[in-house]
């Protein structure tokens, strides 16, 4: 009788335990960084869902946190690449990809003007310039 209620004791204290270690789990944890300074955020709810989510730091503003691949600038009308840590900028009739800052905000401090991350299903397309005129519309420069 004596050995019963030791084993019951012992059961529910490792199920209590193991409960409160479950109802702990709700947490963010950095998993990784990659060398253009991404991190790789490995968030688990209550449910234990595990769900990775990329989280961006442009050079432009290094506290800042997107976690789509583009990046809008309505008021010049240029994008920033997320994935490639590059800008699309308009040239006369051209779209060109250059590392640099437009000639039109390098002036500007990036990280204070109006940007607009484009939404998820916008992330696999290398030629955002097609949805220009959309953009345009869509997210009209003040």
């Amino acid at each position: 009788m004596n050995s019963q209620i030791k084993t019951i004791i012992i059961t529910s204290a490792i199920i209590m335990l193991s409960a409160a270690t479950c109802l702990s789990q709700n947490k963010v944890v950095v998993k990784e960084r990659n060398p253009r300074g991404n991190k790789v955020v490995v968030v688990k709810n209550k449910n234990h869902h595990v769900k990775k989510v990329k989280v961006y730091n442009p050079r432009w503003a290094p506290r800042a946190n997107y976690h789509r691949r583009w990046v809008y600038f309505p008021r010049y009308n240029f994008y920033w690449d997320n994935y490639r840590n590059v800008y699309v900028v308009r040239t006369g009739t051209v779209w060109v990809v250059s590392k640099d800052v437009p000639s039109e905000a390098k002036s500007v401090d990036l990280s204070k003007e109006k940007s607009v991350e484009l939404s998820e299903d916008t992330d696999e397309q290398d030629s955002i310039q097609d949805k220009n005129s959309e953009h345009l519309k869509e997210f009209k420069a003040e």
